[in-house]
């Protein structure tokens, strides 16, 4: 037993330590699971070279399990958290790498206590980490593209050093020139071990160098978007003379305000109500077409034309009329310019008659429905304004659901009587709205979206409250978001 190799490996493993624990604390107050990985990652490779620098004190056994397993975790973890800077890591390089660990490990254990010699042990070991430490390499490759480049070259250096060096050892080995036992003080082991030193540190200040340089972009952007934030405060303060002389006709406004953000919102959904339309337009122009060539067919034969089958083209041409038809009246419904009327409502058609519209939005967008209604969800009120508040929910929800790129997106839609009210809910399962955005949800002039007006929501709940309800909202950031439109609930009979 050479004590002098056996220390190498403890420096080793306190210069891992000392290295990912002042990660850990200097990169503290970004609260990042990346760091965290990171560090622990490093602190479980120091573990792991601590074991391996133990034989003689620990039984062959753990040094060879507890060891090889440390020493993988904490590479990969490492390799992890590069993956993930970006975002999330695929699935498919997550199972790929932690399926190439376990192999390694399974193989490692496998010699091991079929008796396989030390150097054979040796020689997988540097075999597997020469081929697995160029995922540093390509890490750095990806990652300058879109971040610093000097910690990016950082990696990719210290990829190359760790493979370059340890395929150095692996071919010594091979070549018989190198050490076969793992304690030996070496000229191959003095390689490995500079190698090591070298790049580890080139790992940590490159890992370090691309946080910070991301945080930095995080700081600029939020910057920037105050900067946005603040310019349009000024805007609205600017018009407030004007907001307050318009507000003392409230009702007008809602209604001049309905009517122009239904024109916005149309502009986003023409390609639904297009390709809803076009559909029964088609198949009414095929079955006409139909219709023609056996009238014509019959002229030249000069024979009667197929009666039954002349109706049944005829009876299909009238329900896809009908049904275009029926798409043009729900649209004429919910963009035309109300005069304020109330009348009795049902909620649940109410709510059909704008989904129908927005089927082929949700459609496209992989989205799924699941409605559950009451009975007698009966109410009075505008249908015209009430229509554009289911719009401006329904939308939103949508809208959501396509930004948060979810592989299953869904919408619950959801009509109750709770007492002398009926509730309305709406929920998906997006992102959710931030804690520190959720007092502006109904603030006027104040949206999320790039193309959005900040009228939409702040327009339904005056709608809302004009008819005596309430608008609200809870949300989970990262799980879901569910707004609930409260209505007086009309529970006296109606007549005819």
């Amino acid at each position: 037993m050479n004590v002098n190799v056996q220390t190498i490996f403890w420096m080793d493993a306190l210069m891992y330590l000392v290295l990912h624990a002042a990660i850990w604390y200097g990169l503290a107050r970004f609260r990042s699971p990346v760091v965290v990985l990171w560090s622990a990652s490093g602190i479980f490779s120091a573990l792991g070279l601590c074991v391996l620098g133990s034989r003689g004190w620990l039984s062959t056994d753990v040094v060879v399990v507890a060891g090889q397993f440390l020493m993988a975790a904490g590479n990969w973890g490492r390799q992890l958290a590069l993956r993930s800077l970006n975002g999330p890591a695929s699935p498919v390089w997550l199972w790929s790498s932690a399926g190439m660990n376990v192999v390694f490990l399974a193989l490692s254990y496998a010699l091991h206590f079929s008796g396989a010699p030390e150097s054979t042990l040796m020689l997988v070991f540097y075999v597997f980490y020469t081929f697995n430490c160029l995922e540093y390499f390509f890490a750095g490759q990806r990652i300058a593209l879109t971040h610093d480049k000097k910690g990016a070259h950082s990696l990719m250096w210290a990829g190359l050093i760790l493979s370059g060096t340890l395929g150095i050892k692996t071919v010594a080995m091979l070549a018989g020139i190198g050490s076969d036992d793992l304690y030996e003080a070496s000229w191959d082991h003095a390689v490995v071990f500079i190698g090591q030193f070298t790049a580890i540190m080139m790992l940590c200040v490159g890992f370090m160098q691309i946080f910070v340089e991301q945080n930095h972009r995080s700081q600029v952007a939020i910057q920037l978007q105050l900067a946005r934030e603040q310019e349009r405060a000024a805007l609205a303060l600017q018009h407030a003379e004007d907001l307050s002389v318009l507000l003392t006709e409230r009702e007008e406004i809602i209604r001049q305000l309905t009517l122009s953000n239904k024109s916005a919102g149309m502009g986003a959904l023409v390609a639904s109500f297009a390709h809803e339309l076009n559909q029964p337009l088609t198949a009414v122009m095929l079955q006409a077409e139909l219709v023609q060539a056996k009238i014509e067919e019959a002229q030249r034969e000069r024979s009667l034309p197929d009666l039954d089958g002349l109706q049944q083209v005829v009876m299909a041409i009238v329900q896809d009329t009908q049904r275009a038809a029926d798409i043009i009246r729900k649209l004429r419904h919910l963009f035309r310019m109300g005069r304020g009327e109330h009348t009795v409502l049902k909620l649940d058609v109410l709510v059909q008659d704008v989904l129908d519209l927005l089927q082929s939005k949700m459609k496209n967008a992989g989205i799924v429905s699941t409605l559950e209604w009451d009975a007698n969800l009966r109410l009075h009120g505008d249908a015209t304004q009430l229509q554009q508040v289911i719009l401006n929910l329904l939308n939103n929800a949508i809208d959501a659901l396509m930004e948060s790129g979810l592989p299953h997106p869904e919408l619950r839609i959801r009509g109750k009587v709770v007492g002398q009210f009926l509730e309305l809910q709406v929920q998906d399962n997006g992102k959710g709205i931030a804690a520190e955005c959720a007092e502006d949800v109904f603030s006027l002039f104040k949206t999320s979206k790039s193309q959005g007006m900040g009228v939409g929501l702040w327009l339904s709940r005056s709608i809302v409250e004009v008819h005596g309800g309430r608008l609200t909202f809870q949300s989970e950031p990262g799980r879901s978001t569910v707004f609930t439109l409260r209505l007086p609930l009309l529970s006296e009979p109606v007549l005819g």
